[in-house]
């Protein structure tokens, strides 16, 4: 009876543990639910009874910006390969039935990532009749590393967050 050598063993199992890694990366692509294209930094997006846009994405390290009041959240500085970025969020109702903004329905996602929600908001929850318009404030901790970032609507395609955020050296 012949028996294998490690080398001979090496040669088969090296390129089937690839060819399974291929084939699972390959699964995971096809599966995955399409992702919108966001819409680009600076312009409008439609969403639930109205339109979105971004007036700033800004490290909350790059201008000293702290709430208004003392929030427990901020307290601690981010963890490692972490940073804060502070959205500055416009809606304005379009719609006869107004807009409602709920902080929760805002989350940001990351091109094959994962979503994070904000740690930190202003205001918690309002309504916008037809023509008028909510300001909101929306911190999150996001990777350092993270690419393709979303701010994510309701109802709506969503709002890049381009890339002017992350900090230099990371």
């Amino acid at each position: 009876m012949a028996s294998t050598t490690p080398t001979t063993r090496t040669r088969i199992l090296v390129p089937a543990v690839l060819l399974a890694l291929v084939a699972a990366l390959l699964a995971i692509v096809l599966t995955s639910p399409p992702r919108t294209t966001p819409v680009p930094l600076g312009a409008s997006a439609p969403l639930n009874g109205g339109l979105a846009r971004l007036h700033g994405v800004i490290p909350t390290e790059a201008d000293g910006w702290a709430p208004p009041t003392p929030a427990a959240a901020l307290a601690v500085p981010p963890g490692e390969g972490v940073h804060r970025v502070r959205i500055l969020l416009e809606l304005t109702a379009m719609e006869e039935d107004g807009l409602s903004f709920n902080s929760s329905d805002y989350s940001v996602s990351a091109l094959g990532e994962g979503t994070w929600e904000a740690v930190w908001f202003s205001p918690g929850s309002a309504v916008a009749r037809q023509g008028e318009s909510i300001d909101a404030v929306l911190v999150f901790e996001l990777p350092d590393r993270a690419i393709d970032l979303t701010l994510d609507l309701p109802g709506g395609a969503g709002l890049s967050l381009g890339a002017g955020h992350h900090r230099s050296g990371r």
